[in-house]
């Protein structure tokens, strides 16, 4: 008989699987895509993240998530797409290549050579964590990083196909501006921050005589004022609209107009309009057709204004207070807090957006909004709740995508344009391009016959991302696989990137296929730290997934990040992994303990099966139907929350107690749902802690190279048997109260007693039909039965006349 450890060591056990998993055998065998298959296809569009070397708790959650559910679709019989991408270009990238290794973004090929050999680096760190969390996509033949031609080419393709439905355009106009991060940004990467501010009361002289006072919270932007706006029902201004107020230190005049839009409330409920500041002067510029001034350049500093040129936002507005308090012109300053618009997409920008002019190329997305609010709804959500975050990103749009970034190393925009603002795209069969290495497709511009220049911006990293269901389903390039793959089974991602990731696929894909990306869409909550609050290294409350994994085992941190519902935040302890591992421990000690009895013996069913057999399979039956419904519907909460219910507390604590003298027996019944309910439970839990039950599967079974091999247990031939269920019940319960009384009598388990029943003459009469069997399990030497309709209790003694050794 081969070996069994008594003590299950994940930290020998896991990484002898992961590296059978990734072998080519295993692959061929279990986890490749076949591209032949009649199966049906569950394709999981899992997220690219972006290559920053650490694999963190979040990472680690979305990767357990998409491997339990890979494994369990093909245990149901799915040819089962699991790719996994990396979003390789982008910023970070850039800025630790450009700071860490101190090269010039100037030196574009030295800077772009070093930015791809950092970021195969930083994948190869996150790629050997995820593996030793047991995930197993199909690196082989589906793995893809955003950089790649291949990849490159669907981008570009879909950018010029975009281009062709007429949706596409170069348009000069304000820009939401980091001046950190020197690049323009979309609607999606900004968001507000309440920060500490200040609100300037300043007295705009009238041109006919005396003064409007307007509050605001940029007296830098003073020189780029156009208008004053005050509220038509605001009494207090009704005699001023129309008339003209003298800019204090510039000496510009403006118009006093009014305009609903304006707050009474807020301030003295007189706005100065500049171009711009905020949402709302571009609004006003646009509506009033009012000039524009910029004073503010690329990288965040003032220019053109004589008096404050070459300083920061923060310095000038403060140097611009000194001097209008000097001339006389401030009235009163408030300490404030208010919503300074930011690069929030980014955690360590969070720098405050400038809205500057700028030639950028946008994609139309305003005049789809109904159009999408109307498709969204073809996709599944889980938690259902989570589709009205969609819904309300949709609604709140108030810009077209723009889509080019001002950096290097970035997927190149296929286009060239001209002085008339005419965009020209590559020729296909050219794809992928660099406009700035490559020719144009014409000398001269088709439209107006002016010079073509190429765009030398790079595309935003979401329309990287955005498409990979296309890229992976084939659009371009597989018909045969798209036409089984399409749409994808199911989107799996985070609450934080769903008006990026989930909109912008949502919206490419439909624009170019005509149809919805995903089935459905699965978003997970976030992992929290072990005080209950967002993790991050300032609060040190940080946890990575590896941190214990050779001592607890990659299988109880996939246990312990599944042990939450779908959508929920959670706080991750390592307390809890503890737990999870005794969980195992036990599974290890059940498969341990049958190993003699049922290895490399074929048991068919008998006949007749012993009535505490028939109670466990009807257990097990519900068990079965359970796990499967909540694998169904990704509740892997359910699957664990049963195995503490049926397989520790009934199976390994009851049953195999009751069964182990009928095992030495070699009982047929016994062996028969011993072997039949263990290795069921091997397989429905295989998904979610696969190392260890692939390991015993090997160890009892071994009739495959792969658990994954097997089929998802059938139990319709399970019959209910109600009297069944009802003695093994009251067994189970008599069970506990004889091993309760002993311990509160200070006995050992096995110590012999002599034993009287008070209960019900149910419970007596099905207590008789097993007396056999719970004697020998509890060493009770006799058993009294006393009929007793409220009374539920045993009365246990030690039994002395035991002969010497017994």
């Amino acid at each position: 008989m081969e070996e069994w450890p008594k003590h299950y060591n994940p930290a020998e056990i896991e990484p002898k699987w992961e590296n059978l998993w990734l072998s080519k055998e295993y692959w061929e065998k279990v986890f490749r895509f076949d591209e032949k298959s009649n199966k049906p296809v569950f394709y999981i569009d899992t997220p690219p993240p972006f290559t920053s070397g650490e694999l963190h708790m979040g990472h680690a959650y979305w990767v357990t998530i998409a491997d339990a559910i890979a494994r369990f679709k093909k245990l149901q019989g799915y040819n089962v797409l699991i790719p996994q991408g990396w979003d390789t270009q982008g910023l970070p990238t850039e800025l630790k290549v450009q700071y860490k290794l101190g090269i010039p973004k100037e030196n574009r090929e030295l800077f772009l050579q070093k930015c791809i050999e950092w970021t195969n680096e930083m994948i190869n760190r996150m790629k050997t964590a995820m593996i030793r969390l047991g995930y197993r996509p199909d690196w082989e033949d589906f793995e893809y990083k955003t950089y790649s031609p291949e990849y490159r080419k669907v981008i570009q393709k879909s950018l010029i196909d975009m281009y062709k439905m007429g949706i596409v355009k170069i348009k000069e106009g304000p820009v939401y501006w980091c001046p950190k991060c020197e690049t323009a940004v979309a609607q999606s990467e900004v968001g507000y921050l309440e920060k500490e501010g200040v609100l300037v009361y300043i007295g705009f002289p009238l041109k006919a005589g005396g003064e409007i006072v307007i509050a605001t919270t940029r007296p830098e932007l003073l020189a780029a004022t156009q208008a004053i706006v005050v509220n038509p029902t605001d009494e207090r201004y009704k005699d001023l609209i129309g008339k003209t107020a003298i800019v204090p230190i510039f000496n510009k005049e403006v118009k006093i107009i009014a305009d609903e839009a304006v707050e009474k409330d807020f301030g003295t409920g007189a706005v100065m309009v500049s171009t711009y500041g905020d949402p709302q002067d571009i609004k006003w510029k646009l509506k009033y057709n009012l000039p524009s001034t910029e004073i503010i350049d690329n990288k965040g500093r003032i220019k053109g204004t004589g008096i404050l040129d070459g300083l920061t936002v923060p310095q000038a507005k403060q140097k611009m207070i000194e001097i209008l308090k000097e001339k006389g012109y401030v009235r009163r300053i408030e300490k404030i807090k208010h919503n300074v618009l930011s690069h929030t997409e980014r955690s360590d920008c969070l720098s405050p957006i400038e809205f500057l002019t700028k030639k950028q190329i946008y994609i139309d997305v305003l005049k789809f909004k109904d159009k999408l609010l109307e498709e969204y709804k073809k996709m599944q959500f889980k938690p259902s709740r989570m589709s009205y975050y969609l819904e309300e990103w949709i609604k709140s749009l108030e810009w077209d995508w723009n889509i080019s970034r001002q950096r290097v190393y970035g997927t190149p925009l296929p286009f060239w344009y001209c002085d008339n603002n005419h965009l020209i795209p590559a020729k296909e069969e050219d794809l992928p391009v660099d406009p700035t290495k490559t020719k144009p497709p014409y000398e001269k511009c088709p439209y107006c016959g002016l010079p073509l220049k190429p765009v030398t911006d790079v595309a935003d990293v979401w329309i990287d991302s955005s498409v990979t269901v296309i890229y992976l389903s084939g659009f371009y390039t597989n018909k045969e696989r798209f036409a089984k793959a399409f749409p994808a089974s199911l989107r799996l991602q985070g609450t934080d990137i769903i008006r990026t990731w989930l909109f912008y696929t949502f919206f490419r894909t439909l624009m170019l296929t005509g149809n919805v990306p995903f089935k459905q869409v699965l978003i997970n909550g976030q992992v929290l730290g072990p005080d209950g609050s967002r993790m991050s290294k300032s609060k040190g409350n940080v946890v990575s997934p590896l941190e214990r994994v050779n001592e607890f085992g990659a299988d109880a941190i996939r246990m312990t990040l599944l042990d939450a519902s779908i959508g929920e935040d959670f706080p991750f302890k390592w307390d809890n992994v503890r737990g999870k591992k005794l969980l195992l421990q036990k599974l290890w000690n059940a498969s341990r303990l049958s190993y003699p009895f049922i290895h490399g013996k074929n048991i068919s069913k008998p006949n007749d099966l012993h009535v505490l057999d028939k109670w466990i399979l009807i257990k097990h039956k519900k068990f079965v139907k359970k796990a499967i419904e909540a694998y169904n519907s990704y509740d892997f909460y359910i699957i664990i929350d049963e195995l503490y219910n049926y397989f520790w507390e009934t199976v390994a604590d009851e049953y195999l107690e009751l069964i182990k003298y009928r095992l030495f027996n070699e009982d047929q019944s016994a062996l028969y749902t011993l072997r039949r309910i263990l290795k069921d439970i091997i397989i429905l839990l295989h998904p979610i802690v696969p190392h260890i039950t692939e390991e015993i599967y090997s160890r009892l079974f071994g009739d495959k190279i792969s658990v994954l091999l097997e089929e998802l247990p059938n139990v319709d031939d399970i019959e209910e048997d109600n009297e069944a269920e009802k003695i093994g019940d009251y067994v189970k319960k008599f069970n506990s109260m004889v091993r309760t009384s002993k311990i509160k009598n200070k006995m050992s388990i096995v110590t012999p007693v002599n034993v009287k029943l008070y209960a019900s003459n149910e419970m007596i009469e099905s207590i008789k039909k097993v007396e056999n069997d719970v004697k020998i399990t509890l060493k009770i030497n006799s058993l009294e039965y006393i009929p007793s309709q409220d009374r539920e209790e045993v009365i246990i003694e030690k039994y002395e006349n035991q002969p010497m050794g017994v």
